[in-house]
């Protein structure tokens, strides 16, 4: 989501109107397309097929056309004219997403879904090149990645027995997105594109799967001189010496440095473990933990404080440009403008060295708890309770000493680690709530006492967590479980509602007040205030996931079965206007009342498409809050959260998948009306001076090759999805019908909806028969098998029965059906793995027990419909 983090020049009511119209045309963009995925999800059968794909095509080619014209029509902008249709081809590349699983949706191509993300990354390129849009390259390179893990997956066990391990998926995954992080740096000095996201992304996947694989592995000491290893070692050096010397990214250097501490905890671990085994091994492990991130948070800051030249990015909107296309500053050479004061130089380590101390205090104190918990010093609760009082005040007083970093580390995870055995000692206790309470205030005095951004973070967190226990307490003691813990382990539907969700709304709340009273109180106060507001930051978001919203048609019922959980429900709808509140009115006299009055209006009028996806809205409040208060990192958090929970809201079960379309969908729709307001209203109130008439340049040839992009990429886009539908439906209505036996089961698909994974039992038969007639109770294939043909003849109630298997179609008797398998994931799969049906159906498909195919005469086949033991139709 492409909201910005600089602001622009001139008035501060030109930076929010830049604000308000990139944030509602992206936040549309997103709900949109997450809408036309759960309308694909949900198997709509009010709508023929075939208007269920004249609707996808339709709006598809809408989107795709409008980023064509609008690049056309703001070229004299050019703080607009990549913005604005590279949103639109974002949305565009996801309705093709969508278009591509509504068409193995409807034709039953379940048999290697990495071909419908290979499909899709091939169809998406061209409007990623026309685009030029960071936003477009990303969820390319996302689309490119979950294609290659899912072919990878596929041949996992395959992989597995050849090459001993999982080595050869992890080097191939990293390579590619080497590839992909070279060809990036090369764009960036070529037409100087944006590197803020792009290559830090692509460089965790590619450090993150070798670093696993090496975490993971059998023997990582023997492990470091294969290929994987050396391809580890060349990496982090190749890396760590460019973003070093050629184009300075400390970022991507403290990934690096993460994954050496990690690695190097296993393969020192492991040599210790063969040396001596014991759980003695714990304490240096940690020593050297906590070293290693001392030398690299050193190594850090000393070159974040040397000079180091910067590429400015190709799609950075210029100082003049107003990216909301609504109106030009007063003064284009006019400051930037502060919407809130600067923040005071501070001591602290930057972010990047703080998630990195973080990191290694968290390890370390989990390898001192190993070795309390296994070395018999504690064997009782009381002692539990004891020890970590001890730890706690020992911790404390290292941080308040003046210790050198190494100790200050270690006090950091005595202190954590003494609360953590606290929270053991009290887990007997009779009263959870004097239990909660007393965690609360244990937390509280840590993080008073204890002067270290990394204590206090995590400190807050358990602060967060006490007071959502006493939250429940209060709301609900008779509900459910008999603590927090269980309430968490044995999810419900109903804890999604009258638990997890209240005590988001209120963990939300108290967030936003600690954000904006941090922000107010004085830099020292408010610094000090800061690692608490992140701790119940990510704590919200953690339940928030965990919440179901509602439709505003069930509040009358939920108030009168609990009329506090209700109003709850409602303060978390309304926490965005609340936010928008919050920063605006301060600032009330620099801006018009349209500004002032009518985001929260406009925010009000939403709030009832965030009762059904209340994360929605608490990432809305993080974007008002972040730009408002000038904090730019609660912002990306913000935008990032909201990534995040559109992908778990699509696989919460408790409110239909058509609900969620349409709720996602309407709150797309205003977010664009919105849109047209912010340029729109100001032009209506005469609160900003009519723009010069700019006389429109020349088409430029860049230009023409963009737009010949973006339509040429529309018209294959089409061609690909008719010509499939063709075929398909031609095989459908010439091909032999065969029923096959099946075995299903009940889970839901990535993007296609509910689905029962199928088990034919043709695919025993070709085990059997790949083994010379040998009976074998399973299908599973062992080792490298080659796809293949079956043939198939029906038997006397017309279930076909396989007869023998043969690497090519031909030869067959007239009376035989050839059948194409394929070997798949170590078993034999035939036709699809999945058969998708209208959300809510399950039961119907429950007692399904044979599929119906159209196959035709070169072996492929299609599924057509389920039947039942009678061998009817469903």
């Amino acid at each position: 989501m492409q909201v910005g983090t600089e602001r622009q020049a001139g008035s501060e009511l030109h930076a929010w109107r830049h604000f308000l119209a990139q944030s509602t045309l992206w936040l549309g963009v997103l709900l949109l397309g997450s809408a036309a995925v759960c309308w694909v999800a949900a198997n709509w059968q009010d709508m023929t097929k075939m208007q269920r794909f004249a609707g996808a095509q339709g709006l598809l080619a809408v989107s795709a056309l409008a980023a064509a014209w609008s690049g056309l029509r703001l070229r004299a902008r050019p703080g607009v004219r990549r913005s604005i249709p590279g949103a639109l081809l974002a949305l565009a590349g996801i309705l093709l997403g969508a278009l591509l699983a509504l068409l193995g949706q409807t034709y039953q191509t379940g048999a290697d879904t990495w071909e419908l993300f290979a499909w899709w990354a091939v169809l998406l390129l061209p409007w990623a090149l026309a685009a030029g849009s960071q936003s477009v390259w990303l969820l390319w390179a996302l689309v490119l990645n979950l294609a290659a893990a899912l072919w990878l997956g596929e041949r996992v066990f395959t992989w597995l027995m050849i090459f001993g391990g999982p080595g050869l998926p992890s080097l191939f995954m990293a390579g590619l997105n080497m590839l992909l992080l070279l060809g990036w740096e090369m764009a960036a000095r070529r037409w100087r594109a944006s590197t803020f996201f792009g290559p830090r992304i692509l460089a965790a996947i590619a450090i993150g799967v070798l670093v696993l694989a090496l975490m993971f592995g059998d023997a990582i000491v023997d492990g470091l001189g294969t290929y994987n290893g050396i391809a580890w070692v060349a990496a982090t050096l190749g890396l760590g010496l460019y973003y070093q010397r050629g184009r300075r990214d400390l970022v991507i250097l403290a990934m690096l440095a993460a994954g050496v501490i990690c690695v190097s905890l296993r393969v020192v671990g492991e040599w210790l473990w063969r040396l001596e085994p014991g759980v003695w091994a714990a304490l240096p492990l940690a020593a050297l933990l906590m070293a290693e991130a001392v030398v690299a948070a050193r190594w850090l800051r000393g070159l974040s404080n040397e000079p180091a030249a910067v590429l400015p990015a190709a799609d950075a909107e210029p100082s003049a440009a107003s990216a909301g296309n609504a109106v030009d500053p007063a003064d284009s050479s006019a400051p930037v403008a502060q919407l809130a004061p600067a923040a005071v130089p501070r001591a602290e380590p930057p972010w990047y060295v703080q998630c990195l101390l973080g990191l290694s205090a968290w390890l370390a104190t989990w390898l001192l708890l190993l070795f309390v918990a296994f070395s018999g010093l504690i064997t009782s609760e009381g002692g539990a309770l004891v020890a970590g009082l001890v730890l706690c005040a020992g911790g404390v007083a290292v941080l308040r000493s003046e210790a050198g970093p190494f100790w200050r580390q270690c006090g950091t995870a005595m202190a954590f680690a003494g609360q953590i055995l606290i929270i053991f000692g009290l887990s007997s206790s009779t009263s959870f709530g004097s239990a909660s309470f007393f965690v609360l205030l244990m937390a509280a005095a840590v993080y008073a006492l204890g002067p270290d951004v990394i204590l206090r973070f995590l400190s807050g967190l358990l602060i967060a967590l006490a007071s959502a226990a006493l939250i429940w307490r209060g709301l609900a003691p008779d509900l459910m479980h008999e603590d927090l813990t269980d309430a968490w382990i044995h999810f419900e539907a109903a804890g999604a509602t009258f638990l997890w969700l209240p005590i988001g709304v209120i963990g939300a709340w108290a967030t936003a007040v600690i954000i904006t009273i941090s922000h107010r109180v004085g830099a020292r106060r408010g610094h000090a205030l800061q690692p608490l507001a992140w701790a119940f930051l990510l704590s919200v978001q953690g339940m928030v996931w965990l919440a179901s919203g509602v439709a505003v048609t069930e509040l009358p019922a939920i108030w009168h079965l609990a009329p506090r959980t209700a109003i709850l429900i409602v303060a978390g709808a309304l926490l965005p206007m609340a936010a928008a509140l919050a920063v605006l009115w301060p600032r009330r006299h620099l801006l018009t009342k349209g500004v002032t009055w009518g985001v929260p209006i406009g925010l009000l009028l939403l709030a009832l498409f965030w009762l059904p996806s209340p994360g929605v809205g608490f990432a809305l409040a993080w974007l008002l809050l972040g730009f408002g208060l000038n904090q730019s990192r609660v912002m990306i958090f913000g935008a990032a959260s909201l990534l995040v929970y559109l992908g778990v809201y699509y696989y919460q079960l408790e409110l239909p998948l058509l609900q969620k379309a349409l709720w996602l969908g309407g709150a797309a729709l205003l977010l664009f009306v919105l849109r047209v307001a912010v340029w729109l209203v100001p032009r209506l109130m005469r609160t900003q001076q009519p723009a010069q008439p700019r006389q429109m340049p020349p088409v430029s040839r860049a230009l023409r090759w963009r737009t010949a992009g973006i339509l040429g990429g529309l018209a294959l886009v089409l061609l690909a999805a008719n010509l499939g539908i063709w075929q398909r439906e031609k095989l459908l209505s010439s091909g032999k019908v065969v029923i096959l036996e099946l075995v299903p089961v009940d889970p839901r698909s990535l993007m296609q909806g509910d689905y029962m994974a199928l088990n034919f039992a043709a695919g025993r038969e070709v085990t059997r028969l790949r083994l010379g007639g040998k009976q074998e109770d399973s299908d599973t294939v062992m080792g490298y098998e080659p796809d293949g043909y079956v043939m198939l003849t029906p038997d006397a109630r017309g279930v076909a029965q396989a007869v023998r298997i043969q690497p090519e179609v031909h030869p067959h008797a007239e009376t035989e059906v050839p059948l194409r398998y394929r070997v798949r994931d170590n078993g034999v799969r035939i036709v699809t793995n999945a058969y998708f049906f209208p959300e809510g159906q399950a039961a119907r498909y429950e007692v399904a027990r044979y599929g119906e195919l159209r196959v035709a005469d070169d072996g492929e086949a299609l599924l057509v419909r389920m039947l039942g033991a009678d061998l009817q139709p469903l």
